[in-house]
């Protein structure tokens, strides 16, 4: 049988990653007839053993500093019609396109195929940006790698079948900053090195400019791009004209002198008169620049020329394919933290020029249809309807009906809705949006108004009830948080953690903000801590709060531990070792420092007090001795009384009543 593809794959010392690159071309290997070569870079012997498991054919390849030499031996050993080139930190989403490309025949009609390369900027997988490569071609006598870095495959011939097909690649990630920076070290002195014997080769402009843009080298990146487009007047050069055209744009942006951008930008539209992508870019960059120069009418009229110019494309998507290469693609020009930040923005650029009309044009623009997105335009939205308050009340008719953040604001601006109506509207909301911010408040507006808020509050996840529990509880005023007092015995019933996560943000506030003295201080605290159990203990187990096993339980449980076991010591009146907890407790929640102290200066002002002072006997004493005292003040038998009032203030330090009837004493006596 004929070998249909040869697969290569360039090793390094990546074991693992080589693995989870040679798992994902599993399926293509079994369906298509292929030939499998790992040509290895590294030393690592585990690199190897996982090599041999998928493959007799391993190369090994003694770096030299050149990508296209260790591609070159891989080829050398290919017995299939087509090539397929990958590095070991690349694996293929999904294959099943490339299998039917090949089971089908359909590559017998082309000369290269091209699939998306997926570089990430994160290592979470959230951020990132498609690149189009062509590194499946059909074999041809002479075909040879070229460039030492940035290598490809050459001759290849048209047509092109392109492919939906990706490959995750997080090599772009910014890792260790040296590790960084040697490996920027090493492309750019490859990059150099061959533009000094090959200063017209195009591609390397292209390469190094955005070798000089990773390290933020913006002045030479601009240097390099200017010099490539010297050398891509040639009308196969166009692409990389465009490119390189689309990177002078940003670049001069980016280094923050926006006049100078201004200018020459405005220039290139002029005199170069790009291609529609080239232009996107452009009018993109112009809009961003005259939002920086408070020129909103200016920046509206670039927003309009992309809305524009986007809406052509889409009218004549062969233009996207003709116009396309590299990053300088459709997926880049609306990408979403592209698109819906222009519309977004001209959307408050209309409104700051007064003209409601092209605001509601570009508010039309966003993605209504799709919560998880527009739910990040909300604190815009607010901050829209603060600073142009009148004007975004018209605007906000356009929203949809359905609209979350419409019908809160219907719910807090209107005067005459039922109670009824009210939470209707305000757990239809909570439910339809997964937006904290407005969750957040949904949840005040349904405590200000009063309204039964259990189904609205059991719409969070727990944890982020906590936050928001704690959040609400700061802001409110101290008029309006008996609102929330109130709501807890309705909630407990029928939602208990939710509920003990509410009393917890509020006691928490009351003892750090609440002016809470002497024994009113001591009982909130001791609520405090058991609300923090209590929320803990119905979700672990009773061994868990054992001395050897509570280290496991997270920090917030064991200060409930620990500032409850501090309060038990001062019930019993062993206060050296209460201070000791409460020390203690402070380094598991510094936040509650400022309370912790005033817990140990009551105990310290305990420990200078006798400890008869606590006895019944001493009390009636000390009331008979009070009484004994009034009367000689109403007698005016002041030198009696003089004596007896300095016996008692030692012994009652805190009385309230004696100091009041010293204060009487003294003035007397004057």
């Amino acid at each position: 049988m004929n070998v249909q593809l040869t697969i290569s794959v360039l090793a390094s010392d990546r074991p693992a990653a080589l693995e989870r690159c040679l798992d994902s071309l599993m399926p293509l290997m079994m369906q298509v007839q292929s030939q499998l070569i790992i040509v290895v870079t590294g030393t690592d012997s585990h690199v190897r053993e996982i090599a041999a498991r998928y493959t007799d054919q391993i190369i090994p390849f003694a770096w030299c500093g050149d990508f296209s030499a260790a591609r070159n031996l891989g080829l050398q050993s290919a017995c299939g019609e087509w090539f397929l080139y990958i590095d070991d930190d690349e694996w293929f989403e999904d294959v099943t396109e490339i299998c039917d490309f090949f089971l089908s025949g359909e590559y017998q009609k082309y000369g290269v195929a091209v699939y998306n390369q997926r570089n990430y900027d994160d290592w979470q997988g959230i951020v990132y940006s498609d690149f189009q490569v062509s590194r499946l071609v059909k074999l041809v006598p002479g075909s040879h790698f070229v460039n030492p870095i940035h290598e490809e495959l050459v001759p290849r011939y048209a047509p092109c079948k392109d492919l939906e097909a990706f490959v995750h690649h997080y090599g772009y990630v910014k890792n260790h900053k040296r590790t960084n920076a040697e490996k920027a070290s090493r492309n750019l002195s490859l990059l150099l090195e061959d533009i000094r014997k090959r200063p017209s080769y195009a591609k390397n402009y292209v390469q190094i400019v955005q070798e000089y843009r990773q390290a933020q080298d913006w002045d030479k990146a601009e240097e390099y791009c200017r010099k490539g487009l010297k050398y891509c007047r040639k009308a196969e050069l166009l692409p990389f004209h465009r490119w390189l055209q689309a990177d002078l744009i940003e670049l001069i942006y980016v280094k923050g002198n926006y006049t100078r951008a201004e200018a020459e930008i405005l220039t290139i539209l002029q005199q170069y008169k790009p291609c529609e992508i080239v232009r996107l870019v452009a009018y993109l960059t112009l809009n961003k620049i005259y939002i920086k120069l408070n020129k909103p009418k200016d920046a509206l009229h670039y927003g309009m020329q992309y809305e524009e110019t986007l809406a052509y494309m889409d009218h004549n998507p062969e233009l996207w394919h003709q116009q396309e290469f590299g990053y300088l693609s459709e997926m880049k020009v609306k990408h979403p933290n592209t698109l819906y930040k222009i519309r977004i923005d001209c959307v408050e650029q209309a409104l700051s020029c007064g003209d409601t009309e092209q605001a509601i044009y570009f508010l039309s623009l966003l993605p209504w249809e799709e919560e998880i997105k527009i739910q990040e335009f909300y604190p815009i939205f607010d901050f829209l309807k603060d600073k142009y308050a009148d004007l975004f009340r018209d605007i906000l008719k356009e929203f949809p009906a359905d609209s979350p953040y419409l019908l809160l604001q219907q719910v807090i601006n209107s005067t005459d809705l039922s109670k009824e109506n009210r939470q209707t509207l305000l757990e239809q909301c909570v439910q339809n949006t997964q937006s904290y911010h407005l969750r957040y408040q949904i949840v005040k507006e349904a405590i200000l108004s009063e309204a039964d808020f259990i189904g609205i509050v059991t719409a969070f996840e727990l944890e982020h009830w906590k936050t928001c529990a704690t959040e609400i509880v700061n802001e409110l005023t101290d008029i309006e948080l008996p609102k929330v007092w109130k709501m807890l015995p309705v909630l407990k019933p029928q939602a208990g953690f939710y509920a003990l996560l509410l009393e917890w943000a509020l006691y928490e506030r009351q003892l750090i903000r609440g002016y809470l003295t002497g024994q009113e201080f001591i009982d909130a605290l001791k609520e405090y801590a058991e609300c923090i159990l209590t929320y803990y203990k119905e979700q672990y187990c009773t061994e868990m709060f054992q001395d050897q096993k509570s280290v496991f339980l997270p920090k917030e449980c064991r200060f409930g531990i620990v500032l409850s076991d501090a309060l038990l010591k001062l019930k019993l009146m062993e206060l050296p070792e209460a201070v000791r907890l409460l020390r203690l407790a402070i380094t598991l929640n510094p936040k509650m420092t400022g309370v912790i102290h005033e817990m140990i200066r009551l105990i310290i002002k305990l420990l200078h007090t006798p400890s008869a002072n606590t006895g019944e006997e001493f009390q009636a004493l000390a009331m008979q001795m009070k009484d004994a005292l009034s009367s000689m003040l109403q007698k005016k038998e002041y030198e009696q009384a003089l004596p007896v009032m300095q016996q008692l203030c030692a012994l009652l330090p805190d009385d309230l009543e004696l100091l009041r009837l010293r204060q009487r004493l003294l003035l007397e006596m004057i």
